[in-house]
């Protein structure tokens, strides 16, 4: 699966090829994994670069042996191997150490950048690098993590303290939604850069066109009408909601399923509450799949519950599905900006069990408000996405952009 590279020292053509070098701090491990999307968009990225090296926090249950792979002409990937989860942090500050004190890049002249996918474990690592090297740093955010919903447990407060020391000192702040742009404005942080806001990338025309795989109204052949959830069964999730909603919808419209797609922790208590419900044979567990496309396919309304969402890449799967929407206000629905209550989705505030109920059954009862607010959900997010090559471009002039300051 893996080209491992022997010695650090030799790079693609490191004295003499242009360009800049990035170095991604990452939890990401499906990069890994040879033909997969994480990888892919690496060696995308790697396109308009001299070099990408890519550390991942990675323990060694999870088998990734080596200490350096060259997957493609200009990507090196370095999993910190470490022995348990706690020392991430120092293992990848090791391994960054050893990246860029190397002679091949004291002797060079091209610029290097940090980047982070988040403003925490990631974050940390690459700030202490950038002070050591002084090179400039840029964090990525994903999460909403400044909803009073991400601060529960023990984990995330000590992320969110981690994100106070690190996110005031990035020379660049790149947004996936407004949604999180606006709660850090709205937030004590003092910034040296104006958040940017580049949406994670969706290939719309493979969403759109790739055919099911199967027929989902014909595995169950019961149900006049499906609901989908595709989702991590976590807390956060709130899927209990939807368990709860759902109840009372049934009581009108019998002939309609749930189908929950995803696995978690929290499957089992999940499964028992539909049982408490007597909803085994309107809600079925899925587990998780591979091949989400086909459910989307076979589905007539897509539900949401989820606490918070820094985005939300299952509602723009949904949307270029064109299904009806019902989703709390997370993400990019409601205050996120691009999905507009009553417009493109239906929104409720998070945790209302009855307002998912009510919306449910409103769109439940309407086939034309079903297929019109799904239309106008699709085309609302198919002018927003970019193609695949414009997308690199745009993360690689944010990386350019801190090296011009």
């Amino acid at each position: 699966m893996f080209q491992q590279n022997i010695t650090k020292e030799d790079s693609v053509d490191a004295q003499t090829k242009q360009g800049l070098r990035v170095l991604m701090i990452s939890t990401d491990r499906k990069i890994f994994e040879e033909g997969s999307a994480v990888r892919a968009r690496a060696i995308g990225y790697a396109g308009l670069l001299n070099e990408l090296h890519v550390i991942v926090f990675s323990t060694r249950k999870h088998k990734v042996s080596g200490a350096r792979f060259q997957v493609s002409e200009n990507v090196f990937l370095y999993p910190t191997n470490s022995f348990s989860r706690w020392l991430y942090i120092h293992d990848a500050i090791k391994l960054g150490h050893r990246i860029l004190g190397s002679k091949s890049y004291k002797l060079t002249p091209n610029a290097f950048v940090i980047t982070c996918q988040d403003p925490f474990e990631c974050g940390l690592v690459g700030s202490k690098l950038s002070k050591a090297f002084k090179i400039p740093l840029q964090v990525q955010i994903h999460t909403d993590f400044l909803s009073p919903y991400f601060k529960k447990g023990f984990l995330n407060k000590s992320r969110l303290r981690i994100s106070r020391r690190v996110i005031p000192y990035a020379d660049g702040i790149r947004v996936v939604s407004k949604r999180i742009k606006d709660s850090i404005y709205g937030s004590v942080y003092k910034l040296k850069t104006e958040p940017k806001i580049l949406p994670i990338f969706v290939d719309a025309d493979v969403i759109e066109n790739t055919p099911a795989n199967f027929d989902l109204r014909a595995k169950y052949p019961q149900f006049e009408k499906i609901v989908l959830i595709a989702s991590r069964l976590e807390k956060e999730k709130a899927v209990d909601v939807a368990i709860k909603a759902f109840a009372k919808v049934v009581k009108n419209y019998p002939k309609t399923g749930l189908v929950i797609v995803g696995d978690g922790r929290e499957r089992r208590a999940l499964e028992l509450k539909a049982k408490s419900y007597k909803l085994s044979a309107n809600v079925i567990f899925e587990g998780w799949q591979d091949d989400l496309n086909s459910y989307y396919k076979g589905s007539d309304i897509f539900l949401n519950t989820s606490l918070y969402e820094g985005y939300g890449m299952s509602l723009i799967e949904a949307s270029l599905n064109r299904l009806a929407i019902v989703t709390t206000d997370v993400g990019i629905a409601g205050s996120g900006g691009l999905l507009v209550h009553a417009q493109h989705a239906m929104v409720c505030q998070i945790g209302r069990a009855d307002c998912i109920e009510e919306y449910l059954s409103r769109l439940l009862s309407n086939d034309v408000g079903v297929h019109g607010m799904g239309f106008r959900c699709y085309t609302r997010v198919l002018e927003q996405v970019s193609t695949k090559e414009q997308y690199y471009k745009d993360i690689v002039d944010g990386w350019n952009d801190l090296v011009k300051k």
